[in-house]
């Protein structure tokens, strides 16, 4: 457990947290310039707080009471930054086993085969940086601070740089690390889709203050978060199975929670898991389901909560996980939309994003 109570001056804003990490991955979501990344500096001990005191699993890593301020290479604590950092010079083995050839072989955690068949690296350990694509950086990157035997590992928004292709191929080693290694991650990122395909359990930045904490579909519709969710378009994720694919008609039958759902064609077989995105922008509310439109996905549920994000509404849906569609007072007045209603998502099948496969990393 990291127990995180710090205050630190930054420019024209403090820094004043203070939060218990219990879970596997905790999300710091935030705009630019929240301090997300002087958070994660100061639980590494690259910035010293002001004020305060920050412990992990019972040992006391600063205290300005008592005086205590460990070093970062006595934390034991993991760091993969936006950028990869990786050695040019060094070879992608070399750069594998840089942090942990200093570590007394007694506190080794981790062998190098280990990681390398965790992460699928095998193939790159002869190659230098220059000659690694994007998501193979990110990949060592992760491997070399995993071979560090950290008690946490702290993740600055890694998958900024990626394109959305390179990130669904690296977002499954991400969940592999969570569930093989059970190493606690705190995971910095400014986006919501991105977050919620490794974990619900957020700390809500904004001007170096806590706006929330805790289970993001019931913070999402705190009126402090709303607008800070809004401001890169707020994206639901679901998880669906694939149950058949028509190549040519270039769709794929799914279930999400127990209801059909019609979505772009992926080449996976049947019983494949992966994650969908639809946008909150994208979803049509009907009180019944449509006959004679062109759109090919009714998902029906319960209107479980309604809240104004600057004029528009957010209508939270229940279709067997919460749903956010965004809507307007006046057609929540002309529609009579009330909490406890049933009603009809409705969705086109193109605009719905894949996502990465669940459970087994894509080695491509």
């Amino acid at each position: 457990m990291l127990r995180l109570c710090a205050q630190r001056q930054l420019g024209r804003f403090a820094l004043d947290i203070d939060i218990e990490c219990h879970h596997a991955v905790t999300a710091i979501y935030g705009p630019s310039g929240a301090g997300k990344t002087s958070l994660l500096n100061v639980v590494a001990g690259l910035v010293r707080p002001d004020a305060g005191e920050i412990s992990l699993d019972g040992q006391t890593l600063f205290s300005s009471a008592q005086r205590i301020d460990l070093p970062p290479e006595h934390r034991r604590i993991g760091y993969v930054f936006q950028d990869d950092l990786l050695f040019p010079h060094l070879s992608t083995e070399e750069n594998l086993c840089y942090g942990r050839n200093l570590l007394p072989a007694a506190t080794r955690r981790f062998a190098l085969d280990q990681i390398v068949d965790l992460l699928e690296i095998g193939p790159l350990l002869k190659r230098r940086p220059g000659h690694l694509s994007g998501g193979e950086r990110q990949r060592v990157a992760l491997g070399r601070a995993l071979l560090t035997s950290p008690r946490l590992l702290l993740m600055d928004e890694p998958l900024a740089s990626l394109d959305q292709g390179l990130k669904n191929r690296i977002i499954p080693y991400l969940c592999h690390v969570r569930d093989a290694l059970q190493i606690p991650i705190l995971y910095v990122s400014h986006s919501v889709a991105e977050i919620l395909e490794l974990t619900s359990q957020v700390v809500v930045l904004n001007r170096g203050q806590v706006v929330a904490h805790g289970d993001f579909f019931t913070i999402a519709a705190h009126p402090q978060v709303l607008p800070l969710v809004e401001e890169h378009g707020f994206e639901n994720v679901l998880d669906v199975e694939i149950a058949a694919t028509d190549a040519g008609r270039g769709v794929c039958e799914a279930v999400c929670h127990g209801q059909q759902l019609k979505i772009p064609y992926c080449d996976q077989p049947a019983g494949s898991r992966l994650f969908i995105g639809i946008r909150a922008d994208d979803i049509v509310l009907a009180h019944q389901r449509p006959e004679g439109l062109s759109v090919r996905n009714a998902l029906r549920g319960t209107i479980s909560a309604i809240a104004d994000v600057g004029g528009k509404q957010l209508i939270y849906v229940d279709v067997g996980r919460r749903l956010a569609a965004k809507t307007t007072p006046e057609a929540i007045e002309e529609m009579q939309l009330g909490i406890g209603d049933p009603i009809y998502c409705l969705v086109k099948t193109h605009s719905i994003r894949l996502g990465p496969q669940l459970g087994q990393p894509d080695k491509r």
